[in-house]
């Protein structure tokens, strides 16, 4: 091999230098996440949930579509009019539908996001929803919607964490993505609020990712830019994590290639409007968000991560769950009449 001269030396140590291998190390981006105190806490929860959904209401007005909903849709239609739009109300009909909702029926959505689950179960089924979320941009968006639609007497928005909610016996509980900001060690307390909160022969509806048994958490980039803190496991554990809360574990459905397609939706939108992205947050978070959606696309496309709708019931005293055996009856009503 040829030796390198003096000069071929001084510019490899330069270009080193200029591409950041050798030298200080560069200070970390100011967009990756600095949460102090114990994991899990209440504040250290709130200041996770801040940095993710707190970005800002004009952020996600920009990325989502008009449901606002920031979970994964549901791709029943192949026509090129049926969008990400069409895709997230097939998604709240299916939640409704598998919920059993009736005119009444209380609802209690916790990680409500944006409020497109509870509006639309308040405004299509009539139910009568308490929307719960530690995000305060959040909360004041869903307010903001129930004063615009007229639907104060259905629907009290709280700004709370779940572990201060008080009550129970709801007809529906639903945890929509939210589980994965619970934390490991805290998802069986979790698993027996649900339980606590929903009355006997009540429906429980979990929407939640998943990682393989080698790659828990939300990954180093995930956990370090957009979701600190964030915890996945296998979706078997987590079924029976909630079966260990005295839930009773009736249907799980798989949305992974479901999550494919809505993510290369915002995808698409993001470098749509670049410049309107990059105006509005800048643009090494715009870059972030670029690199956050394209991985997390991969990871889906690839079975990396997985994403399931599982359906609970608590069981009445004597164990009845109050639901029929024939999956397609199961969502007549709260009562499984």
């Amino acid at each position: 091999a040829p030796r390198l001269t003096a000069a071929d030396r001084v510019r490899a140590a330069g270009t080193a230098l200029r591409l950041g291998a050798v030298g200080p190390r560069p200070p970390a981006p100011a967009s990756q996440a600095r949460l102090r105190g114990g994991l899990h806490s209440r504040a250290r929860d709130r200041a996770a949930i801040s940095h993710h959904y707190d970005l800002s209401n004009a952020f996600y007005r920009l990325l989502l579509d008009e449901t606002m909903a920031y979970s994964c849709g549901y791709w029943t239609g192949e026509e090129p009019d049926f969008g990400p739009a069409d895709a997230q109300r097939a998604k709240l009909e299916l939640i409704c539908r598998k919920l059993g909702l009736v005119p009444g029926a209380r609802l209690l959505d916790i990680g409500c996001g944006w409020g497109s689950l509870t509006l639309y179960a308040a405004e299509q089924y009539k139910a009568q929803v308490t929307a719960v979320t530690l995000a305060r941009e959040q909360a004041a968006y869903v307010r903001e919607q129930v004063r615009e639609r007229g639907l104060e007497h259905q629907v009290d928005v709280v700004c709370q964490d779940y572990r201060d909610i008080a009550g129970g016996a709801y007809e529906a509980v639903t945890a929509i993505e939210m589980g994965e900001h619970v934390g490991d060690a805290e998802y069986p307390a979790f698993a027996a609020s649900l339980h606590r909160f929903v009355r006997p022969r009540g429906r429980v509806l979990v929407q939640q990712m998943s990682r393989g048994p080698v790659a828990p958490g939300g990954g180093a980039f995930i956990e370090a830019y957009i979701a600190p803190d964030m915890h996945m496991r296998p979706l078997g554990d987590t079924v029976g994590l909630l079966e260990s809360a005295g839930l009773e574990v009736r249907s799980v459905e798989s949305l992974r290639e479901h999550y494919v397609r809505t993510v290369a939706a915002w995808h698409r939108t993001l470098e749509d409007r670049w410049d309107d992205f990059v105006r509005l947050v800048g643009a090494e978070t715009a870059r972030v968000w670029r690199l956050y959606l394209v991985g997390g696309a991969l990871a889906f496309e690839e079975r990396r991560m997985g994403v399931d709708q599982i359906l609970c019931v608590r069981p009445a005293p004597g164990g009845s769950s109050g639901m029929p055996a024939v999956p397609g009856h199961w969502y007549t009503g709260v009562d499984g009449r």
